[in-house]
């Protein structure tokens, strides 16, 4: 992009495929760090949420890059989730974290993730940096006053249903039927690559039973903001939502589940209320 050029920054795509689990094509993406890093001869290397995490630090190793920065930006699916494939990964998701992480730096976004890696013997505790999210913008997310009209109740995430979605869902649905006067909207699209993803089936029966909107993704999520009463995350585990970061910005009350991540943005009875996961 010319913006990374005007930064002197020099982009390498590779091929990277988020959900894939084929031996073949994985093993060629690790060739490609390995080639890459080899040839860069870097200082340092940071890199950025799980499977980056994992490979980048094999092929920093194989290479002999001196320095390894890895950011955990959440636990995610296979951490939160109790489906099969989850827990049949766990174990052998953690003999990674033990044998690669260890002596390398890692940050986390939450205390509640610091301390389940360390209690684990996943990472090394002197070697651990709490960097509490990406920040906010906060000359786009600005306070500004509600909107009249209907309370309007915003779920701004990827439709995923370990972000809370069909939660979400049912609680619409149960005002609905006690005759509680309130929109709800999902602001957000699917996420095909990852397995908790919500179907362009499940979708459309939403959009014909009419209890929720669908907004789709969006990239004025100030102006959502602005235009909701509440925001609202009903999330399984987070590493610290910037959704919920904006939408405090912006002044609006929240609502999400008592979990880590979560907790770290929600002040029960003061910006919002936590409930139970």
């Amino acid at each position: 992009r010319a913006r990374d050029l005007d930064l002197d920054l020099v982009v390498i795509p590779i091929d990277l495929a988020r959900s894939s689990k084929n031996p073949f094509t994985e093993s060629r993406t690790l060739s490609q760090l390995i080639r890459i890093y080899r040839r860069l001869k870097p200082d340092i290397v940071h890199h950025v949420a799980l499977k980056p995490v994992l490979y980048g630090t094999i092929a920093a190793r194989l290479a002999g890059v001196p320095t390894v920065i890895n950011a955990l930006a959440g636990l995610g699916y296979l951490f939160s989730s109790m489906d099969f494939a989850a827990r049949l990964s766990r174990p052998l998701l953690e003999i990674g974290f033990r044998t690669l992480l260890k002596p390398s730096w890692i940050i986390v976004q939450n205390p509640d993730d610091r301390q389940l890696l360390v209690e684990r013997e996943l990472i090394n505790a002197q070697r651990t940096t709490l960097i509490r999210g990406s920040g906010v913008d906060l000359e786009a997310f600005a306070p500004a006053p509600e909107a009249n009209g209907i309370p309007l109740i915003v779920l701004p995430a990827r439709l995923l249903w370990d972000k809370g979605v069909g939660e979400f869902v049912a609680a619409a649905r149960l005002l609905r039927q006690q005759n509680v006067a309130a929109r709800f909207a999902l602001v957000g699209a699917p996420d095909p690559a990852n397995p908790t993803s919500v179907t362009q089936a499940t979708l459309a029966a939403w959009r014909a039973e009419g209890v929720v909107e669908l907004w789709g993704w969006r990239d004025d999520m100030a102006e959502v903001f602005r235009d909701c009463h509440v925001a609202c995350l009903p999330s399984y585990r987070e590493g610290l939502p910037k959704a919920l970061l904006e939408a405090a910005a912006c002044g609006r009350p929240l609502v999400s589940c008592d979990v880590p991540g979560c907790r770290e943005i929600v002040r029960h009875g003061v910006n919002g209320l936590l409930v139970p996961p």
